[in-house]
C-alpha cells in the first residue's frame, strides 16, 4: 500500500469483532481504470457524472516524485467511459493528495494533502487536513487548512456522517494508542471542526487505523492492520452511538479482505462502491464491490400495540425487555399512536413483556441475528375490564333510597357468593370486578332483603366490554315494598309468570321455583294470610277460563300450603277473565284487536296479601 510521509508502528491487537457466519457480505469486481501506478481511492464529485480517482499515475507534464522516486497521489477523474483524465488544477498540489468527502450538500469538500514543510523532528513532511468550497459545477475554491491541524502531528483521511454533522478524520497525536487512530468531531457551522475525541480501543490500536468513510446508513467503514484480520490492512465496520461511543467492529472478510493490504473503502450509492487492494501487485489497484446482506450491529425491533377485542391502539402500553439473564435491560412506553421502537443487541435471546391498565400481559421471546437488522413485532393484548357495578336501593312506595338492605349476589355459574353488603345511607352498594374476560357474559342473581319487606330475587346479565362503571339501575327495578295488607307480592318480589302446560293445571318444575318464593316469605311471616288469585286472558270461553283458572289457582295453593305453618293461610281463587288487567274482549264473534304481549299481561298469578300481623 502507498504510504504518506509518515511513520507507523504495526502492532498486533487482541480486539475481536463479533462472530459472524453464514454467506459473505460482499462479491467483488475488477474495474476497468486501473493502471501500473497506485491506485487508492474512487470518490464521487457532486455537480458532475464524473468519479474522482487518487493515483499516482502520472500527472500533467512534469513527472512528480517524492525523495525515493515514487510518484506522488494526485486527483483525477473517471468519466462514464471509464476514461481517467487530470482533475481541477486548483485541486492538486505539488506534493500528495489523499482521500477527500463531501458535505451532504456538497458545498464544501474537506480532503487530504501532504503539508508543504517538513518537521524537524522526522525530517518528514505531515499530512494535513484542507477544506475548500465548492460551488455547482464542483469546482473548489478558497482552499485553507482545517482548524483541527497542529504542529507534530498529521491529521487527514476525513468522512463525514450522513446526516452532516460529524467528521471521522485521522490522526497520530499524542494522545493516541499508537501509530495513527480515529478520531471524531462535531461539524461548526461554519465548516470549522469542534473538539476532537478519540473513538477508543475497541477501533484504535497501537498499529495504524486509515481511510474511515461513512456508508449511507450511517455504519463507519476503516483499514486497519493493528486489529486480527486476515492480514495487512483489513477493511472493518463498526457503528457510532450517542456521537462518541462505538461497537466493537465486524470484520468485512473474504472476498473483500484478503491476506494482502485492502483498504479505501467509499460507497457510492447504498449497496455498490470501490476499494482498493494491492492483492495482485505491490501497488494497490481499485475493485468494485457489492454488498450483499446487512451488517447488524443493532437490531431495531418496532411495532403496535393494539386491543385484541376493540383493535383500538393502545397508549402508554409498557414494555419490559429482559436478557437471557432475567435482567430487565429496557423499559419503554408505547406513543399516542400505540407504537414503540427499540435497539437491541444482535446474537441475543431477550424476554418482551407488554403490560396494560385493563388487559391480559403477553409475553413472548425474541431471538435477534447478524442477518436481520429490523423487526416487526406487533402485539395485541387480551381486553381484561374492570368493571364496578352499582346499585341504589329504593322503598317501592316512596321512592326514597333505603339504608341496611341486606344484598347479596351469587354468580349463578360458579354458584358462589361475590357479594354479600348492606346498603348505606344512600341506599348504594357496589362490587367491583377485575380483570373480567372481554365479551364474556356475566349472569348474576341478586337478592334484597329487609326487615318488614318482601325479599326480592332478580337475574342481572352483563356482557362487559370496557373498563367502567355499570348502573345496576338502568336494567333493574331495585324498589323493594313493605309487606302490608293489599300488595301484591307477586310485583313486590318480582314474581314471574306462573307457566302451565296447555290444559292443564299440573305444577311445572319453572312454576315451583317462583312458588318457593312465597313459601319462604309466608314462612318468614307465620301469621301472614294470602289471596292467590288466577286470571286467563279473555280467549276462550268464560266458563272454561274460569274452571281452569280456579284448577290453577288451587294447586298452587295445595303446593304452597304442603310447605308452610298452618295451611289455611292461603287459598287459591281462579277469576278467568272476569278482571281483565288491560282491556281486550274477545267474547263471541268479538275479535280482539290486542298484541300477543297484551294478553299475556291478563294472564297472571297474584299474591294478594289480606293479612300481615
Amino acid at each position: 500500500m502507498i504510504k504518506y510521509n509518515l511513520t507507523f508502528c504495526v502492532l498486533v491487537a487482541s480486539i475481536f469483532a463479533f462472530g459472524q457466519t453464514n454467506s459473505p457480505y460482499f462479491n467483488t469486481g475488477a474495474v476497468t481504470f486501473n493502471s501500473n501506478a497506485a491506485e487508492i481511492g474512487v470518490y464521487k464529485n457532486p455537480g458532475s457524472k464524473d468519479l474522482v480517482l487518487i493515483s499516482g499515475r502520472e500527472y500533467g507534464i512534469i513527472k512528480r516524485v517524492d525523495s525515493n522516486d515514487e510518484p506522488f497521489l494526485s486527483y483525477f477523474t473517471v468519466d462514464e467511459k471509464n476514461t481517467v483524465k487530470n482533475f481541477q488544477k486548483k485541486a492538486n498540489s505539488k506534493f500528495n493528495e489523499g482521500p477527500f468527502c463531501m458535505t451532504p450538500n456538497g458545498k464544501r469538500v474537506y480532503f487530504t494533502r501532504n503539508d508543504k514543510k517538513t518537521t524537524k523532528s522526522t525530517s518528514k513532511k505531515e499530512i494535513k487536513l484542507y477544506t475548500a468550497e465548492v460551488n455547482a459545477k464542483g469546482k473548489w475554491s478558497n482552499i485553507k487548512p482545517s482548524n483541527i491541524n497542529g504542529r507534530g502531528y498529521s491529521t487527514g483521511h476525513p468522512a463525514i456522517s450522513p446526516d452532516g454533522k460529524h467528521i471521522v478524520f485521522v490522526s497520530d497525536m499524542s494522545d493516541g494508542l499508537g501509530g495513527t487512530d480515529l478520531y471524531i468531531a462535531s461539524i461548526n457551522a461554519d465548516g470549522s471542526i469542534g473538539e476532537a475525541l478519540n473513538l477508543g480501543p475497541k477501533l484504535n490500536t497501537s498499529g495504524q487505523e486509515l481511510f474511515p468513510w461513512f456508508s449511507p446508513e450511517g455504519q463507519l467503514f476503516f483499514a486497519s492492520n493493528g486489529l486480527k484480520g486476515m492480514g495487512g490492512f483489513d477493511l472493518w465496520v463498526t457503528e457510532i452511538k450517542n456521537g462518541k461511543d462505538a461497537f466493537t467492529p465486524i470484520n468485512l472478510e473474504a472476498p473483500i479482505n484478503s491476506s494482502s493490504d485492502d483498504i479505501a473503502i467509499v460507497y457510492h450509492m447504498d449497496n455498490k462502491g470501490y476499494f482498493s487492494s494491492n492483492r495482485v501487485k505491490n501497488n494497490d489497484d481499485v475493485y468494485s464491490f457489492n454488498q450483499l446482506r446487512p451488517i447488524v450491529f443493532k437490531v431495531i425491533m418496532s411495532g403496535i400495540v393494539t386491543d385484541l377485542n376493540t383493535k383500538d391502539t393502545l397508549r402508554d402500553a409498557n414494555l419490559e425487555i429482559k436478557n437471557q439473564k432475567g435482567e430487565v435491560i429496557s423499559t419503554l412506553l408505547t406513543d399516542k399512536n400505540g407504537a414503540y421502537t427499540i435497539t437491541l443487541e444482535p446474537d441475543q435471546t431477550y424476554t418482551v413483556e407488554v403490560k396494560k391498565d385493563n388487559h391480559k400481559n403477553e409475553q413472548f421471546n425474541l431471538s435477534t441475528d447478524f442477518n436481520t437488522p429490523k423487526v416487526k413485532q406487533n402485539v395485541e393484548l387480551e381486553n381484561r375490564p374492570n368493571v364496578s357495578y352499582v346499585g341504589t336501593v329504593t322503598d317501592t312506595k316512596s321512592k326514597l333510597a333505603l339504608e341496611g338492605v341486606t344484598v347479596t349476589v351469587v354468580d349463578k355459574e360458579t354458584k358462589k357468593i361475590i357479594l354479600s353488603t348492606t346498603t348505606d345511607k344512600t341506599g348504594n352498594f357496589m362490587k367491583t370486578l377485575e380483570n373480567l374476560k372481554y365479551g364474556k357474559v356475566l349472569n348474576f342473581e341478586i337478592k334484597l332483603e329487609k326487615k318488614e319487606y318482601a325479599s326480592k330475587t332478580l337475574d342481572f346479565s352483563n356482557t362487559p366490554t370496557q373498563t367502567g362503571e355499570i348502573n345496576i339501575n338502568n336494567q333493574l327495578d331495585l324498589s323493594i315494598g313493605k309487606v302490608e295488607v293489599g300488595v301484591d307480592l307477586s310485583k313486590l318480589m318480582d314474581i314471574k309468570d306462573i307457566y302451565f302446560d296447555y290444559g292443564k293445571y299440573e305444577i311445572r318444575t319453572d312454576a315451583a321455583e317462583q312458588l318457593d318464593r312465597i313459601v319462604l316469605i309466608m314462612n318468614e311471616y307465620p301469621l301472614m294470610v294470602i289471596e292467590l288469585g288466577s286470571h286467563t286472558d279473555c280467549r276462550g270461553s268464560k266458563n272454561t277460563n274460569r274452571t281452569l283458572s280456579d284448577n290453577r289457582a288451587k294447586a298452587s295453593a295445595e303446593y304452597i300450603k304442603s310447605r308452610i305453618t298452618t295451611p289455611a293461610r292461603i287459598s287459591g281463587v281462579g277469576f278467568g277473565e272476569s278482571k281483565l288487567k288491560v282491556n281486550c274482549p274477545c267474547e263471541g264473534a268479538v275479535v280482539s284487536p290486542c298484541p300477543e304481549e297484551e294478553h299475556a299481561k291478563n294472564r297472571r298469578v297474584e299474591f294478594i296479601v289480606k293479612k300481615v300481623k
